[in-house]
């Protein structure tokens, strides 16, 4: 009987202030760096050459606060379909809570890696989001001529934004998304003024991300941000970051969001008053 694998420490870090959003904890981006560096990590551990975090299915649990320290436990894991994953655990170290799980996918595993299986670790798996990488929500123009999505980033693309090897850095991709979420929450309606005025924050329960193309430097990146749907307390929207010259594809997202309240640190119900003028992109 094959030996089941035991979790391997791959990062531990403190957060610092800089690191913080506006709501006083832990951005997305840098759940993201701490798992690509501990991918890249168990790359290195095991001889293995792909790059880390190109797609990742993420879970938030639980806020790291500033001073926090955090580390993450690594796992390779398989589904019923035979593919090989890593599981990311970041746990808050001085209670051993969970923060947060990303699941990254390792296509070059060798065949005696040793795995889980992944069924038995459901709180990693997608939940409010399907399997499989995020498709493009669509022409991004149309979209945006027709109100149904903005353009919520322009950037250029820094040598800074990639990794040792030249690969474009999740982080950087997922920073991008975090920038998208005050124009995926404006669409419903839900403005920051607006959410300011009642002591509300926009947050991450669920994000998932496919990088599909690295950019050379100097190229200028521009991402459309569009709603899917929502409900009483949840958002759904998605992301396309495209090569703004020429529309080259290269990375895509979905992620599920809720309101937090300041006071309190729990997600509420969306007030209704906010969502009366609500465009979504049609899904398909």
């Amino acid at each position: 009987m094959p030996k089941t694998p035991d979790f391997l420490e791959t990062h531990v870090s403190v957060v610092q202030k800089w690191e913080c959003d506006s709501n006083d904890h832990l951005n997305i981006q840098f759940f993201h760096q701490r798992f690509r560096e501990a991918g890249h990590h168990f790359r290195l551990l095991h001889g293995l050459k792909s790059p880390a975090l190109r797609r990742a299915h993420t879970r938030f649990h639980r806020e790291l606060l500033l001073d926090d320290r955090g580390h993450v436990r690594t796992l390779p894991v398989r589904d019923g379909k035979g593919a090989v994953f890593l599981l990311h655990e970041l746990i808050r170290s001085e209670d051993g809570v969970l923060s947060s799980t990303s699941l990254e996918p390792l296509p070059d595993a060798p065949a005696d890696l040793a795995a889980a299986p992944a069924e038995e670790f459901g709180h990693a798996l997608p939940r409010g989001l399907p399997e499989g990488p995020a498709g493009r929500l669509g022409d991004a123009a149309a979209l945006v001529a027709d109100g149904r999505a903005l353009t919520s980033c322009v950037t250029v693309a820094e040598p800074s934004h990639l990794d040792h090897a030249g690969h474009l850095r999740a982080e950087r991709i997922v920073g991008s998304f975090a920038c998208g979420g005050q124009s995926s929450w404006s669409l419903i309606g839900a403005t920051s003024e607006a959410l300011r005025e009642r002591g509300l924050g926009r947050v991450a329960l669920e994000l998932k991300l496919a990088i599909l193309a690295d950019p050379c430097p100097g190229t200028v990146l521009r991402q459309t941000t569009g709603c899917l749907s929502f409900g009483t307390k949840t958002l759904h929207f998605g992301h396309q970051i495209e090569d703004a010259v020429t529309g080259r594809l290269h990375a895509t997202g979905r992620v599920v969001g809720v309101l937090l309240d300041h006071a309190t640190r729990r997600s509420v119900t969306i007030p209704p008053e906010l969502t009366g003028n609500a465009r979504l992109v049609p899904e398909g």
